[in-house]
């Protein structure tokens, strides 16, 4: 059967709910349904078999709020950008004549939607001449008084195909009574959308969790494993000498000790050395070139306990390259904060349409005039770090704005699109994002970290890349020093990145904590290309174009992520646009004829996989937890705390101008956790707030996000514990045989915005997807314990099980 054949037959659903079971099971009045599913062990087995995934309970008719585009009482077309067809059908969209960035061309008046209520809107959507890199529709929910983005409950962008692609948005209003539907526009276009339809409700079906629910008992086929256990090598140098660094210059009394220790590791790396031990005490480090171990073997580098204290312009702290067995433990590594704060705390003083004025809460003088503003992030007091409901950020760079001090310790930011700053907010003020990496490594082997305590650094704390295979944190903690004033920040960008790397991974007893974005991002790096020969396709955006070298094996797949069957090595690569991420690559093999759109490609000299995360503490800080685009994974036994966008994310996806990350994700096992208030801020996936989020996105069609090719897949969470949920426990989406089983969910917290899904899960364009055997705690503040799922997308579903307890 040809590539193609597959394709239609895996869109058509070829594991899919039984039809006729699915029509019988809506005619069992709902008292039945409830009697089987909930009171009989064996009678609801047979109805979870039976209808393997279809609607407990039959969809209610939502009503219409809006079909097309003609009721001027109920919506408004803002001209000159907007016009009808005469029939009323179809809104045609012209911002050429526009030299604004944004134009709104439609929203809902204000009173036409209801706050806190779901709703989804369908149509079709074209654009003249499609390039999402410079132009786009967007569509979204936003108070028609909102001055900016901060209050909004959706956001998405559609456009990418010059003939009528069908776009559905679901979406949920938030707690003001003039939140509309909006669709503006992104930078100039000519644009259509026809066969409007906004309909109140979601079209959902339930499934609840009951008190006293029998126990689904039913076999639940093969369930992933994770990783395999592995050891990391040690160094092995019984005949090494010791080198002490101090006879290389290096010492406390010194400006700078980067030179003295690169003296000391080069010979070190020269003679053969067993270890270098550095004696106790604070380093300054402030040559701007970092301190290198270059293929070094058997090695040890002993720090004693020390200290070394950061201050410069550029380049890593340290970078270790082609190693093999080699061990860092025992020091201390923190950037000079008296001289230059990371970050501020800082509070709204005053505030209006176009400035806002910080005063910064812990200095009378704040010790640099030059200050750089970065980023604000809602601040807690309470936790003492970012995330809290409500909150958001203000990227002040992405904004060009402009700074005057108005007296030592009060700044005025002048900007257009400000957020909601309001006196009195507490925010974070980042005066560094990704600026100087604390560990650079690639292309080692058998590397051990230990015993290492980041205290602070400029970017990430350890960014991993290349041919990096078998290594291991063990007792590794990025955390503020204890008592130490003023730390608000530890580093200022990921705690750990893995770009791309041939895997074999563990860390042990970490704790991650307080950073500026997320605390573990492991993927590898792909791209998409169009074809443009009979051996070539040429790419867009591939920024990391030295990775695809002659003999590199490489796998294309669909836009969609469903397989083409080809594999090949790379015979050639040239630049066509290379500022643009453009080059032809031309293969050993043919190039079979893409369907709708281009190919994603997999390059598979890199496989980030087995992956072991136990005994880990990952809290406070912004962003999310732990980013999984792998395979062979295992979480267990970790805390996550106070995660600032929730707790774990496994996804996979492409973009033309920002990144593309990740072959999907397979075989991951998350057990034995604890998931404690992990999304204070609300962040949301779908219009759903959520803890775990399962996803793509995906350039070619982004207001869609979602494919039905199940690219993340056997996944399973088992004898968790999620403590206040913001919203749902998980959204689960584009994803295959996945299983929540024995979790305990207990939410005693109420929320200032009181979603009604709150610790439920939610789930679309999914197969096999299996949530047994979970208990709630009973609460107020969970209304609707149990399962939602899209009965359009999602197949064999088992929803049973799942019960709700006094305690």
């Amino acid at each position: 059967m040809s590539n193609s054949s597959l394709r239609r037959k895996w869109r058509r659903g070829f594991i899919c709910t039984d039809r006729e079971s699915s029509f019988v099971m809506h005619l069992i009045s709902p008292a039945l349904k409830v009697l089987l599913y909930g009171k009989r062990a064996v009678a609801g087995q047979i109805v979870t078999a039976l209808i393997a995934g279809s609607a407990l309970f039959a969809a209610a008719g939502e009503p219409v709020v809006l079909k097309n585009f003609t009721d001027s009482a109920r919506c408004t077309l803002k001209k000159p950008f907007a016009s009808l067809s005469a029939d009323g059908v179809t809104l045609r969209i012209d911002t050429t004549a526009s030299e604004n960035e944004w134009n709104p061309v439609f929203l809902t008046n204000p009173g036409v939607l209801k706050p806190s209520t779901a709703y989804v809107a369908t149509f079709r959507c074209r654009v003249e001449e499609p390039d999402m890199n410079a132009k786009c529709l967007c569509f979204l929910c936003r108070p028609v008084s909102a001055e900016g983005s901060a209050l909004d409950t959706m956001w998405e962008q559609g456009g990418g195909s010059a003939s009528f692609r069908p776009v559905r948005i679901k979406f949920r209003t938030g707690n003001a009574a003039d939140y509309a539907f909006q669709i503006h526009t992104h930078r100039k276009l000519k644009g259509e959308i026809t066969d409007f339809r906004l309909v109140e409700g979601l079209g959902e079906d339930y499934y609840p969790a009951t008190p006293d629910a029998a126990p689904c008992t039913d076999s639940p086929g093969p369930l992933p494993t994770g990783a395999k256990e592995f050891s990391v090598h040690p160094p092995s140098n019984p005949g090494g000498a010791v080198v002490e660094a101090a006879a290389f210059g290096l010492s406390a009394d010194a400006a700078d000790n980067v030179d003295a220790l690169n003296r000391a590791l080069e010979h070190c790396r020269e003679t053969g050395a067993a270890k270098l031990a550095v004696a106790p005490g604070t380093y300054r480090m402030t040559a701007d070139r970092p301190v290198r171990l270059e293929r070094m073997r058997d090695f040890i580098f002993d720090g004693g306990g020390a200290t070394f204290v950061w201050h410069k312009k550029r380049e890593a702290n340290f970078r270790l390259d082609g190693c093999e067995r080699v061990v860092m433990r025992n020091f201390k590594m923190d950037w000079e904060w008296e001289k230059d704060p990371l970050a501020s705390l800082v509070e709204v003083v005053d505030a209006s349409d176009s400035r806002v004025d910080f005063r910064f809460c812990e200095y009378e003088t704040f010790p640099r005039r030059d200050v750089r503003v970065i980023v604000v992030s809602s601040y807690d007091p309470a936790t003492k770090s970012v995330g809290i409901e409500g909150g958001f950020d203000c990227f002040a760079e992405q904004k060009g704005v402009e700074t005057e001090w108005l007296s030592e310790n009060v700044l005025r930011m002048h900007g257009k699109n400000l957020p909601l700053f309001r006196k009195g907010q507490l925010f974070r003020m980042q005066h560094y994002y990704y600026d100087m990496d604390g560990f650079v490594m690639s292309d080692n082997r058998h590397l051990t970290l230990e015993d290492i305590d980041v205290y602070s650094c400029a970017g990430s704390a350890f960014v991993i890349s290349g041919l990096q295979q078998y290594w291991e944190f063990r007792r590794v903690n990025i955390a503020a020093p204890a008592g130490v004033p003023r730390r608000l920040i530890t580093c200022a960008g990921d705690h750990c990145h893995i770009r791309r790397s041939r895997g074999f991974f563990k860390m042990e007893d970490c704790e991650f904590s307080l950073g500026a974005d997320d605390c573990l991002n492991a993927h590898d790096t792909s791209g998409y290309a169009e074809k443009s020969g009979t051996h070539s396709v040429t790419t867009r955006n591939v920024t990391s174009i030295d990775t695809f070298r002659p003999g590199a094996p490489v796998e294309l797949r669909h836009g969609d992520y469903s397989p083409t069957g080809f594999r090949s090595a790379v015979k050639s690569v040239r630049p066509v646009d290379a500022e643009k991420g453009m080059h032809e690559i031309t293969f050993e093999d043919p190039v079979p004829e893409p369907v709708d759109c281009g190919f994603i490609l997999f390059n598979w000299t890199y496989d980030t996989r087995n992956i072991i995360v136990r005994n880990c503490f990952f809290h406070d800080n912004r962003a999310r937890g732990i980013l999984l685009l792998g395979r062979d994974i295992t979480l267990e036994n970790n805390h996550f705390r106070h995660n600032d966008m929730g707790a774990v994310k496994i996804e996979t996806g492409y973009t033309f101008n920002l990144w593309s990350e990740g072959y999907g994700a397979d075989n991951i096992v998350v057990r034995n956790n604890r998931f404690d208030s992990v999304n204070p801020r609300g962040a949301g996936s779908g219009g759903k707030a959520r803890d775990i989020y399962m996803g793509v996105y995906m350039e070619t069609d982004p207001s869609m996000r979602r494919t039905d090719y199940p690219i993340l897949s056997n996944i399973l969470f088992e004898n968790n514990t999620f403590k206040d949920s913001y919203g749902l426990v998980a959204f689960i989406s584009s994803a295959g045989n996945v299983t929540f089983r024995n979790n305990t969910f207990t939410n005693p917290t109420p929320r200032r915005d009181p979603l009604p899904y709150r610790a439920a899960f939610y789930v679309t364009n999914a197969t096999g997807v299996r949530i047994v055997n979970n208990r709630y705690i009973a609460s107020p503040n969970v209304p609707n314990p149990g399962v939602y799922a899209d009965p359009d997308s999602v197949k064999g579903l088992v929803a049973a099980g799942n019960t709700v307890v006094s305690e």
